[in-house]
């Protein structure tokens, strides 16, 4: 889950640089289908169904039985609606910093396009049939870390962004929550193998969004955001946190390795992989530019999928 969004300017923001917002977007005068991709943000829910998938092949390889494709179907689509739905609450909740964002208040809310009120319907309906679907198809534990991460999400990450940079951290646990759900939907438990996914994606998430911020830090500081790099005009703290991400994920990159979860190809990849976002994460720390930082950013999208795909591809 993100706070990538959609703008009224071509100059490119986080959202058209992640390819969250179709082409375009801002140029024309917005359907609803386009205000309700916004809204749901589509993009990033494939995303998050894509990685409770990555968690649900680590259960099953923890398991050793089959596919059972029904159980998979419901994990994917309760834990897109409930993120969903997490997002139409989380923008709902920010209508008013969003519009005074330049990214940001060419959503649909800001924009009066669409109602507080609705919003907030539609995302605490998707919310309900998320968890009901994860509670009904799957296990019960799949539904309760999906609640609880709407829960964390909405009511103590969205919150906190407007009082303290540590929202970062905390919205993290959320963003890496779908691998756990993946798990849980399949063998009903929690062990290595899903908090080891949980913490490579917690993890990322920090030289991701810190790369984000880096660059729109004049809008946060506008909307009111105390992001890290808002209250660290130089870089210092904000690029130290990069390079401590980078480096963590070296080692929890090989991490299911040495568990004995993948193999030798695995952790192959996943060292070049890390090594790699590491030389971006050093670059960007002594090359303080947007391009540096616009670079991080595209590394990122390239590394997680790339270490999930090698993960489930050599699971042992």
């Amino acid at each position: 889950m993100t706070q990538l969004s959609p703008t009224t300017h071509v100059a490119e923001t986080p959202a058209h640089i992640a390819g969250n917002v179709p082409s375009g977007s801002g140029l024309t005068t917005p359907s609803l289908r386009s205000d309700l991709m916004v809204l749901t943000k589509v993009r990033i829910t494939l995303m998050v169904a894509i990685t409770a998938w990555v968690g649900y092949a680590l259960g099953v390889a923890a398991l050793g039985t089959g596919w059972d494709w029904f159980r998979l179907l419901g994990a994917m689509a309760g834990t897109s609606l409930s993120c969903m739905g997490a997002a139409v609450l989380n923008q709902a909740y920010e209508h008013d910093t969003d519009a005074m964002m330049h990214r940001t208040r060419a959503r649909p809310i800001p924009a009066g396009r669409v109602s507080v009120a609705a919003a907030t319907w539609l995302g605490m309906g998707l919310s309900v049939v998320g968890v009901a679907m994860l509670w009904v198809t799957t296990h019960w534990l799949a539904a309760a870390l999906s609640a609880a991460t709407i829960f964390s999400y909405v009511l103590i990450y969205t919150p906190m962004k407007r009082t303290s940079s540590l929202a970062l951290l905390v919205g993290a646990a959320p963003g890496a929550a779908p691998p756990l759900i993946g798990y849980a939907a399949v063998t009903g438990t929690l062990d290595a193998a899903a908090w080891i996914a949980f913490a490579i994606m917690f993890v990322w998430q920090v030289p991701h969004f810190l790369a984000i911020a880096w660059l729109y830090r004049e809008d946060y500081a506008r909307g009111g955001m105390p992001m890290l790099p808002v209250i660290d005009p130089d870089g210092r703290r904000t690029f130290r946190q990069v390079l401590i991400g980078c480096l963590l994920l070296l080692p929890l990159g090989v991490a299911p390795a040495y568990l004995g979860v993948t193999g030798p190809i695995y952790m192959f990849i996943a060292l070049i992989l890390g090594m790699g976002f590491l030389g971006l994460g050093i670059r960007l720390t002594f090359q303080p530019t947007r391009a540096s930082a616009r670079l991080l950013f595209f590394g990122s999208l390239i590394y997680l999928p790339a270490v999930f795909a090698a993960m489930v591809a050599d699971l042992a």
